[in-house]
């Protein structure tokens, strides 16, 4: 270690063993308040241990952990709700015991938890977590963490007389110096030295000290009286001896009725955690593994709950604190540790000195910190239907309590996501066959056709989740635009590449797609179905098994655009339009019958088996070639060895003139899917044609240029529609 980490090492513990001794009184108040050595305890143990475990084995070698002020928020809600039930039903004598065993009980919850969400590597989910959420959790903390200060100064919960009796002037000395103190503090933390903080703090604890003592006071009086901290002089008894001494006055039922207040310490804790890494992932400029911080983060509770002490987590304020001061070894972060458990050895005596109007100070400073940053703050930096949110979760806890906020955190989370999703527009792209075509090159005449009739064919590429709303969505603009074409629709192709699901209620409503299909007498082809979602469609009735005469299920987007290409082409045109022969292909293509005969003797013809090749990836191109008859597959070797297919080709149609034009290696290979014919075009042929035949070559250039022209033209506006 160097000395700037034993530096930090010594400071640091005096703001975690401060702000834990206010967590205690904070939980060990009023009936609680005879068991505050047992508190002092609780925390200080927590908080040694999960700094010691999280300096052990965080990502970060300086990150400090400590017992969190949200969690102590809950923590003290648990306990407050524990004693009303118990003294109610005149079981005094079971508070202390079963409100302890709660606490260790809550450390331990936690820490399974955390370990499971870590192993389970569910670190990035957690950071789907809404905001708003998370914001109304640590506003209600503020709250209680406010009015907890309050407590501790005026030694009596927060209420309508309590109120009443200040403002008679009750209190008034300590509230004023809780006060003061809390401003000094907050002063301090926005000051940019890192020692300013806990310099102001042993100020505040010296001069409140110096003060009881300069008006009089013995230590005694100043105890009863409030200004100091009240806890017993003989020593500091651990809590899980303590407790299991007293296991039979531990109620179970108790601790079960208010059970759910686990469920918001897990979400405050987990919420903590994730708000501190990326904290920390800004400042330090590094990438922190969430899951491998979850499993610390478990480990450190599990070990603290063992131990009896309290709850904690990683500490981002103090984490900043020891990252300035220069710390960088892990030895930093294990002194703190060690020297927060140093108070359990050498006793109570001198913690028996500490100012209570400092501890809430504390508290008070922290509190309304955290109110500002998210009620205040909050308003100028989230959306209204944020806020909103927030301000309902941050209400309905401080009426009732943290599991009534988690309930309306879910709540307004689901409603939330629901209305989101449903303005995601399901339908990414909107195209038909004018402008979008499959991977088969066709014969001029076929193109032309089908871009003449395109609309003929309409595709429609969705995304996301489609349940109720998006699904009703996607059915109004379907109706629309069948509308706008009546009848012209033979094919609507809906791709569910990117769809991550459906639900039973959009099955329902896509049903009604079916329905339409069959009152337009037109197909309705669906494509990258995944087997979840085909088989909803199926169970959903929308799908029906073997020869379906409206619905039609292909493994991909080109695999359905061909069927629906074939299908509108046998639509549109006459069985004599589309058998065409090679030798008419040509005539029309050169333009002049008087041509034919002279060009096919530069030509030869090849007759091809499935299989075969007509050129390969790399070769030089000296041909090109005229498919008169068959199909075959463009194939491309990528650098890893993988063959992709690029297109498909049929007959009448140009392939390998780029090679021969631009004079450069084939950029695919050329394999034979069926019996297929070929006139071969050598590069020898084209030159001696230019000599011996201008005319000719002219009219052959010409036919080239025009489908070059062609294919081009129909990119373009391909491009263009998808960028619209």
């Amino acid at each position: 270690m160097t000395i700037k980490d034993i530096v930090s090492g010594l400071i640091t513990p005096i703001m975690i063993i401060a702000t834990s001794l206010s967590y205690s009184v904070l939980i060990f108040s009023g009936p609680m308040a005879e068991h505050l050595s047992i508190g002092a305890g609780f925390a200080l143990i927590g908080a040694g241990l999960t700094s010691i475990v999280f300096a052990a084995g965080s990502g970060l070698a300086f990150t400090i952990a400590a017992p969190d002020s949200k969690a102590v928020a809950v923590m003290a809600s648990l306990a407050t709700a524990i004693t009303a039930d118990l003294a109610g039903q005149g079981h005094a004598d079971q508070i202390g015991p079963t409100v302890l065993a709660a606490l260790i009980a809550g450390a331990m919850i936690v820490g399974v938890t955390s370990y499971v969400s870590g192993a389970l590597r569910l670190g990035r989910w957690i950071r789907f977590m809404p905001y708003p959420v998370i914001g109304g959790f640590m506003a209600a903390s503020g709250w209680f963490l406010v009015s907890g200060a309050i407590r501790i100064f005026a030694q009596e919960p927060l209420s309508l007389k309590l109120l009443s009796d200040i403002a008679s002037g009750r209190h008034i000395a300590k509230l004023a110096v809780g006060a003061m103190i809390a401003i000094a503090l907050h002063g301090a933390q926005r000051a940019r030295h890192p020692v300013a903080f806990p310099a102001v703090l042993v100020a505040c604890i010296v001069a409140t000290i110096a003060g009881v003592f300069l008006s009089g006071m013995s230590p005694d009086t100043a105890r009863a009286a409030g200004w100091l901290l009240n806890i017993p002089q003989t020593s500091l008894n651990l809590p899980l001896p303590w407790l299991i001494d007293r296991l039979n006055l531990i109620d179970p039922w108790a601790i079960l009725r208010f059970s759910g207040q686990y469920v918001a310490l897990i979400v405050v804790i987990v919420a903590t955690l994730l708000l501190s890494i990326m904290a920390l992932e800004v400042e330090t400029k590094n990438d922190i593994d969430l899951d491998h911080e979850l499993k610390l983060n478990g480990l450190a509770n599990l070990v603290a709950g063992v131990a009896g002490g309290n709850v904690g987590t990683l500490s981002v304020s103090r984490t900043f604190f020891s990252y300035r001061m220069g710390a960088r070894a892990r030895g930093s972060g294990i002194m703190v540790g060690a020297l927060c458990l140093c108070p359990l050895v050498l006793g109570p005596a001198a913690l028996g000195y500490v100012p209570l109007p400092v501890l809430g100070a504390i508290l008070l400073q922290l509190g309304a910190t955290m109110l500002d940053e998210w009620l205040l703050r909050g308003w100028r930096r989230m959306q209204y239907a944020d806020y909103l949110q927030l301000l309902a979760i941050f209400a309905t806890i401080v009426c009732f309590d943290f599991v009534a906020g988690v309930g309306v955190g879910i709540i307004a989370a689901c409603i939330t996501f629901a209305v989101n999703t449903s303005r995601i527009r399901l339908i990414k792209h909107g195209m038909n066959r004018s402008n979008f075509a499959s991977r088969v090159d066709r014969p001029n005449y076929d193109t032309d056709t089908l871009v003449k009739f395109g609309e003929g064919i309409q595709i429609l590429w969705l995304h996301g989740f489609i349940f109720f709303g998006t699904a009703h969505f996607l059915l109004q603009h379907i109706k629309e635009a069948l509308a706008k074409n009546a009848g012209a629709c033979k094919s609507l192709i809906l791709d569910f590449g990117q769809v991550l699901g459906l639900d039973s209620s959009a099955v329902m409503t896509l049903i009604k797609l079916r329905h339409l299909a069959e009152q337009g007498q037109f197909k309705l082809v669906f494509s990258s179905l995944s087997p979840g979602v085909e088989r909803s469609l199926r169970k959903g009735g929308l799908l029906e098994e073997g020869d379906d005469p409206y619905c039609g299920v292909f493994p991909d987007l080109d695999a359905a655009l061909e069927w629906s290409e074939d299908l509108l082409l046998n639509a549109s045109e006459t069985p004599d339009g589309r058998a065409r022969t090679t030798d008419e292909w040509l005539k029309a293509e050169l333009g002049d019958d008087s041509l034919f005969e002279p060009f096919l003797s530069y030509l030869t013809i090849r007759k091809l088996a499935p299989g075969d090749l007509i050129f390969v990836q790399g070769e030089t191109g000296d041909s090109l070639y005229l498919l008169s008859s068959g199909r075959v597959t463009i194939l491309l070797r990528t650098p890893e060895g993988k063959e992709l297919r690029l297109r498909s080709m049929l007959g009448h149609t140009l392939l390998g003139e780029m090679g021969v034009y631009r004079g450069a290696p084939r950029g695919a290979s050329v394999v034979v899917d069926h019996p297929t014919v070929v006139y071969q075009l050598t590069h020898a042929a084209i030159r001696r044609m230019e000599t011996e035949n201008p005319n000719l070559a002219h009219a052959f250039h010409k036919f080239v240029i025009r489908t070059l022209a062609s294919r081009l033209d129909f990119a373009n506006r391909e491009v263009g529609a998808l960028q619209r």
